[in-house]
């Protein structure tokens, strides 16, 4: 290894030192190599996964020492401190936000790099070779379809199922319709034991899980919705809720829910639920990296993502769900196909 290899190795190694210095607090969870993540949500609220298991500990950070930890993770990394940062260290990822991005206050989420050292007997002995506990047919049936055609309790208790089973589900529909507030319904059925991530651009969704991050956009300091939905992914959500997307985020979500985040949600502007599909194929195209999907690829894209869209409305004083349709696919010609299974206007042709 030559001088400036070496340097640099010393250089990342103080670095890391300084950041663990300035998170004492957490030095036993940096030492257990059962620990493989550290979520500091915020300084009085930490979180860590050990064994597999993800359990709240006592804290006694400060938001200064946390600013301090940001700074030197900054610094480790020639980068310039801001609101949003991605890094690597020696035997860690670490992801971190600061205000007023991280809406309740400065977070940080430590990966730490456990070893891949594992032979065929270690599968066995931990029974990871066993039979059972990995089949997903179990699921509870939905409440009878009759039923929530009549909608009351019935589609209140669909859409209870719906989260559990953790279906990925659009909320549409105008200004005003009560999307939002509908979200947060969908939030308040998700099991306390998971992790919720929110992204807005403006906060109004709330989280009742004791263990969750919200991300507030900032365009004026460069922080968009679609940065915080490939940030979120850092921070070892479990769900990812995404409030009014616009544009090129879409596909970063999609892409998110598909590939081990399911049970996600998101809401955004259409004229009905058939359109919201057609929307929100529009809205991935913004993407970079789909705007060229074959249209076919990428209605298989969606349809295997998205489970449920329901469309909100607003009939005078009434705001709420109006139309709930399943997709359950695409044909051999390229059209979604589609089940309404909840018409307020009784209309299921």
């Amino acid at each position: 290894m030559d001088d400036s290899s070496t340097f640099e190795v010393r250089r990342e190694q103080h670095a890391l030192l300084v950041f663990r210095n300035h998170l004492a607090q957490l030095q036993p969870y940096f030492d257990d190599p059962l620990v493989t993540e550290i979520m500091v949500n915020r300084f009085d609220d930490v979180w860590i996964e050990r064994g597999g298991e993800v359990m709240r500990i006592e804290s006694k950070l400060t938001p200064l020492g946390i600013r301090a930890a940001v700074k030197a993770l900054a610094s480790a990394n020639s980068k310039d401190v801001q609101a949003v940062l991605d890094c690597r260290m020696p035997g860690v990822r670490v992801a971190a936000s600061l205000e007023p991005i991280a809406i309740r206050g400065a977070a940080i989420c430590i990966r730490k790099h456990t070893s891949s050292d594992r032979s065929l007997s270690d599968y066995v002995t931990d029974d990871s070779f066993g039979i059972g506990g990995w089949d997903e047919s179990a699921r509870k049936s939905p409440p009878d379809e009759a039923a929530i055609r009549r909608g009351g309790e019935a589609l209140a208790d669909f859409f209870r199922w719906a989260v559990q089973q953790r279906f990925n589900i659009v909320v549409a529909g105008a200004t005003g319709s009560g999307k939002t507030t509908l979200l947060n319904a969908l939030l308040a059925e998700i099991p306390h034991g998971e992790r919720v991530l929110t992204v807005e651009d403006t906060a109004e969704l709330r989280v009742r899980t004791p263990n969750h991050i919200s991300f507030e956009a900032s365009p004026d300091i460069g922080v968009s919705i679609r940065s915080l939905v490939k940030l979120s992914l850092r921070f070892r959500p479990d769900r990812i809720v995404v409030g009014e997307v616009r544009g090129a985020e879409a596909y970063d979500l999609l892409d998110a829910m598909n590939t081990g985040h399911s049970g996600g949600a998101c809401s955004f502007h259409a004229n009905s639920a058939r359109m919201a599909l057609t929307r929100l194929e529009s809205m991935v195209r913004m993407n970079p990296d789909a705007a060229n999907l074959p249209l076919m690829s990428l209605r298989q894209l969606i349809a295997d993502t998205i489970r449920y869209v329901v469309f909100c409305s607003r009939h005078g004083s009434r705001r709420g769900p109006e139309q709930v349709l399943e997709v359950n696919g695409v044909d051999r010609d390229g059209s979604y196909q589609t089940k309404v299974i909840f018409d307020a206007r009784g209309v299921y042709e």
